[in-house]
């Protein structure tokens, strides 16, 4: 009984945990929401307002392509949001993000996520929007 307590310490105590500053920032919790509403509802217009613009789609082995418009993304949007990456946005606790200097990472990267620059110098936070998508 005792070795279950400890173990069960040192599963809690090396959970991933996300960053301070994560945790701290209500606009990640609250994109995160959005965003996991949206997918779960199917309901695209939402998801592609949560995008950035020029939004950066990594394909693995077929390199890289921004899309400059929310309606080009529109027309590729199952190739974007494919399952995996649906899969990924549903799965994800927000205390399990991964967070540096790049943004912030929902399920192995599938996607990145960031505050947008609210002003030219990005001296001051915009809103939080998807900053790349992986496939």
């Amino acid at each position: 009984m005792r070795k279950l307590a400890l173990l069960l310490i040192l599963i809690a105590t090396t959970a991933a945990t996300a960053p301070n500053w994560v945790l701290r920032d209500r606009a990640y919790r609250s994109f995160l929401g959005h965003l996991q509403t949206a997918v779960e509802h199917d309901d695209r217009q939402t998801v592609l307002g949560l995008v950035a613009l020029p939004l950066r789609v990594n394909r693995q082995g077929h390199g890289t392509t921004l899309y400059r418009t929310r309606t080009a993304i529109s027309k590729d949007y199952v190739r974007v949001f494919t399952p995996n990456v649906r899969g990924a946005i549903l799965a994800q606790h927000f205390t399990e993000l991964f967070g540096r200097d790049q943004g912030v990472m929902i399920g192995d990267g599938q996607v990145w996520f960031d505050h947008t620059c609210a002003d030219a110098d990005c001296r001051a936070k915009g809103s939080v929007r998807i900053i790349a998508v992986n496939l």
